[in-house]
C-alpha cells in the first residue's frame, strides 16, 4: 500500500480504542503542503490521539497513517526516529523541563538528535527564539513566564529541526484572549515563513477560524465535517451547526447522562 506522495499526511480509516471506547471510528484525512488544518470537536473526541498517531507515539488498532511516502504505522524504532525529526510538536502545556533554562530547552532536539557543535546549537535556538519574539528570555527559567512566554518557547522549539509538518495541541488553552490572537498571528506567520504545513487541535472558535485554511471536524469517532472555513460556517449538519453556536440544544447532549439528569 503506497501513499499519493502530493499529500504531507494521510490518514485511512483509522481506528483507535482504549478500555473498549472507539476514540477513532474509521478516520480519513488527507493533508496537502503547507495547508493549516484545525481539527474541531469535544473533548475527548479523540482530536488530541489523531496528533499522536501521526507522530507514531501511538499505534492505531487498524488502518494506516502516511508521512510523505512513509507508512508510519510499518516504520522500524530507528528508521521512525530519523523520519520525526521532519515533525515538530507543540504540546498542550509547553511541556518544557523545569530545569533547564529556556535556550537549553529550545536546543533539546538538535542536542538529542544531531551531532551539531555547542556553538551550532545555540544560534540555532537563538534565531528560533528571535523568530518568536523571545531571544531576550533565553537565560530565563520556565517558572519565571507566563503561559503565553511558555507557548513561545514552545513553538521555537519545535522549529529548531526545520520540521515540513507541526502538530498543535490546543494552542491557545488557558491564554487570555489578547494572547490567543497574538498565539494565532504567529502561527499564521511562521507557517508561511517557514513553509510548513500545520495541523492544529483546538476547540477554540475564534482561533480555529483565525488559524485555519481548512477545518475538520471529529464527532463520535468519525470526521463529519471537512471543509474550507467559509463552507464549514455553512454546514447543514446538525452537529457542527450546534457545535458552532455552542447551543445546548441538539443531537451533542441528547442521550448523554448530563441531559438524561436535567430531564
Amino acid at each position: 500500500m503506497s501513499a499519493n506522495n502530493s499529500h504531507i499526511v494521510e490518514l485511512r480509516d483509522v481506528k483507535k480504542e482504549f478500555e473498549d471506547k472507539k476514540v477513532l471510528d474509521g478516520v480519513s484525512l488527507k493533508v496537502e503542503p503547507r495547508e493549516r488544518l484545525v481539527i474541531m470537536g469535544q473533548s475527548g473526541s479523540g482530536k488530541s490521539t489523531i496528533l499522536r498517531v501521526i507522530l507514531g507515539m501511538l499505534q492505531p488498532d487498524a488502518g494506516t497513517v502516511f508521512f510523505k511516502q512513509f507508512e508510519m504505522t510499518r516504520l522500524k524504532r530507528r528508521k521512525l526516529q530519523q523520519v520525526r525529526r521532519h515533525i515538530g510538536m507543540v504540546y498542550q502545556y509547553s511541556a518544557l523541563l523545569s530545569s533547564r533554562n529556556v535556550r537549553d530547552n529550545v536546543a533539546l532536539p538538535l542536542e538529542e538528535l544531531t551531532d551539531k557543535s555547542r556553538g551550532e546549537i545555540d544560534k540555532i535556538a537563538d534565531e528560533k527564539l528571535d523568530l518568536v519574539g523571545m531571544k531576550d528570555a533565553r537565560d530565563l527559567m520556565p517558572s519565571e513566564l507566563s503561559g503565553g512566554m511558555r507557548k513561545r518557547v514552545s513553538l521555537a522549539r519545535a522549529l529548531v529541526l526545520e520540521p515540513e509538518l507541526i502538530l498543535f495541541d490546543e494552542p491557545t488553552a488557558g491564554l487570555d484572549p489578547v494572547i490567543a490572537s497574538v498565539i494565532d498571528e504567529l502561527i499564521i506567520n511562521l507557517s508561511e515563513k517557514s513553509k510548513v504545513t500545520s495541523i492544529v487541535v483546538t476547540h477554540e472558535m475564534a482561533s480555529a477560524f483565525r488559524i485555519g485554511t481548512r477545518m475538520a471536524m471529529l464527532y463520535q469517532g468519525k470526521v463529519i465535517e471537512d471543509a474550507e472555513p467559509e463552507k464549514f460556517k455553512q454546514s447543514q449538519n446538525p452537529v457542527v451547526r450546534q457545535f458552532l453556536s455552542g447551543s445546548t440544544e441538539g443531537p451533542i447532549l441528547e442521550g448523554s447522562q448530563d441531559a438524561i439528569a436535567k430531564k
